[in-house]
C-alpha cells in the first residue's frame, strides 16, 4: 500500500474507516466514501490494474 499513489492511499484510507460505520458495501457505505472521494471509482480503476504490482 505504501508504494500506491497518495491519492489512492487516502482512498484506501477512507475504504476502511467507512467500514467503521458500515461493516458492508452497502449503498450507503459507498455513499459515504464518495462524500469523502468524489472520484473514488478512478482510485477502485487504479488498484485494479495496478494493485499487484505494489510489491517490495
Amino acid at each position: 500500500m505504501i508504494m500506491a499513489p497518495m491519492s489512492v492511499i487516502d482512498y484506501l484510507v477512507v475504504h476502511e474507516l467507512a467500514h467503521l460505520k458500515y461493516p458492508n458495501h452497502s449503498k450507503e457505505f459507498w455513499q459515504l466514501v464518495e462524500a469523502v472521494i468524489p472520484n473514488y471509482k478512478e482510485k477502485q480503476e487504479w488498484l485494479r490494474i495496478n494493485g499487484r504490482r505494489l510489491t517490495i
